[in-house]
Formats: C-alpha cells, structure tokens, sequence
C-alpha cells in the first residue's frame, strides 16, 4: 500500500507513559551493561515514535532483538486493543523479534513492577533480556535491514541544515517511508529499500506509483536504494563458503545482528516531478 504518512496524536497519557519505559529501560542498560562487547551489548535499535508501527520502542541484546509495546494500564486494564497485539505478535514472528510489553500504571504513571517491567507478549510473564541466549550468528530481518536503510536516508537529507524531515515509518508493506521538507520549503516522499546489491535500475518498479495514488502527486517523489555489507575481515556465505572482499556488496556474504558494516548509498533518485 502506499499513501501520505502523518503523524498521529498519540495522548499525552501515552507519550509519558513511553517516556517512562524509554528512561526505565535506559537505567537497566547503564545498571547492567557491561558484560558483553560494545556492539553487542545493550543498544537502541528504535527510540522514534513513528507512525504506522507496529512497537513502540526496539533494543538489541547480544544477538536478540527486543520489541516493545508499551501499555497506558488504567486501573490495571490493558489499552491494548486485540488487533493491535495481534498485529505486533506477527510482525515480530516475521522478523525473529522478541515481543515484550511494558505496562504503565496512568495514575501513578509508574512501571507497574521493578526492574525491567518487561513481560512477554503471549504468556504475560516476566521477561529478562539477560536470559536470552547471546552466542552464535543471527542473520539480520527484513524489518531491521529497512529499519536502518531508512536511518542512513533520513541521515543524508538532514545533512543540509535547511531540509527537514517531518516523518517517517518502517512498517513493511506501507509506501514512502519519509516524507521530509526540501530547502526550498517543498514537501517531497521517498522509497527507500535495502538492497544487497545496487545495479542501478532498483527504482524502476516504483516509477509511476504515483499514478495508483493520487494523493502522492502534489509532491516530489524519490527513491533510495541503500545496501550494507558486512565489515568483516573474512566473508562467508551460509553454507561457510569463503566469499571474496571483491564481492562484498553482492548479497552473498549474510549481515548478522551486531556485525559493523560499510554503507553504499548514492543519494536521492527522483522519480516523480509534482
């Protein structure tokens, strides 16, 4: 689907609710980090609220990553809705995500046990990041690879002191994922994909989109194609194989959680002129 994303408006409640989890998930980080190296150990993925999403915040731990919906609890009654946790449950399935949630009591606007007050999506019991296994090779999702694609493109437009973005999402299937202000003060989208190996011609299947949804044409559209590959000293594909340096950025070598990695990225492509 694609259509014109804008901010929704999240209550007041739910904003300082999820500004208690950010800050109580951030003191556990500080209180227990330490005991894996630095790309491994405790570190935001997601602290943006965005919109359409699917959590609230996301962090990463060793080789798991944590999705988190933060629940504005009224007199210990969940405000979260049937659908939504549907919905959050199947996108963390997809992309091989941990579903937590966090619940804030509104009144004392409190966690509502100590700790990490992190409690497991299905089961409802408490869950402990630590308890999870942190060894081996977790090859990166789907989600997580659009997820910092988008960071790198939203990095690029900032650039220029006089662009500004004014949003973005990361849900899959939903098109552009920034919308952001050009010098100039006009309002432009963009499509952005991760792509393991850039040929040139990613753009193509997107060119026209504007045609099926009329309200993209009152703006430019771009397109980004941003492709990341592992920084490691020795390549190998997921049979072991060795692959090449020289075809690092071909897609063969897989990109696993916590691994560092270089960037390619040639800027916007513009593909549709308002």
């Amino acid at each position: 689907m694609s259509y014109q994303i804008d901010r929704s408006g999240p209550s007041p409640q739910f904003l300082n609710a999820r500004n208690v989890a950010g800050v109580t998930l951030q003191e556990q980080f500080k209180k227990l980090g330490g005991k894996l190296d630095s790309p491994h150990d405790f570190r935001w993925v997601k602290t943006e609220l965005t919109w359409p999403s699917f959590d609230h915040l996301t962090f990463a731990y060793g080789n798991q990553v944590f999705s988190v919906l933060v629940d504005a609890m009224q007199g210990g009654r969940s405000s979260i809705s049937r659908q939504a946790r549907d919905r959050f449950l199947e996108a963390t399935n997809e992309n091989n995500l941990v579903p937590c949630i966090f619940p804030v009591e509104i009144e004392t606007m409190l966690p509502t046990s100590a700790d990490w007050n992190l409690f497991d999506a299905v089961e409802l019991t408490p869950l402990d990041p630590e308890s999870f296994d942190t060894n081996g090779q977790v090859v990166m999702s789907e989600w997580e690879l659009r997820n910092f694609a988008i960071q790198i493109v939203r990095d690029a437009i900032t650039r220029d002191s006089s662009s500004e973005i004014l949003s973005f999402t990361d849900e899959l299937g939903v098109d552009p994922q920034v919308w952001f202000q050009d010098a100039d003060g006009n309002r432009a989208w963009v499509i952005v994909r991760h792509c393991p190996q850039i040929t040139g011609n990613e753009w193509e299947p997107y060119a026209g989109i504007e045609k099926s949804h009329p309200q993209l044409q009152s703006y430019n559209g771009y397109f980004a194609a941003v492709s990341l590959a592992s920084s490691a000293p020795v390549l190998r594909d997921l049979d072991g194989n060795i692959v090449p340096l020289s075809a690092r950025f071909t897609g063969k070598a897989p990109l696993y959680r916590g691994d560092g990695f270089h960037i390619k990225f040639d800027g916007l492509r513009r593909i549709y002129v308002s």
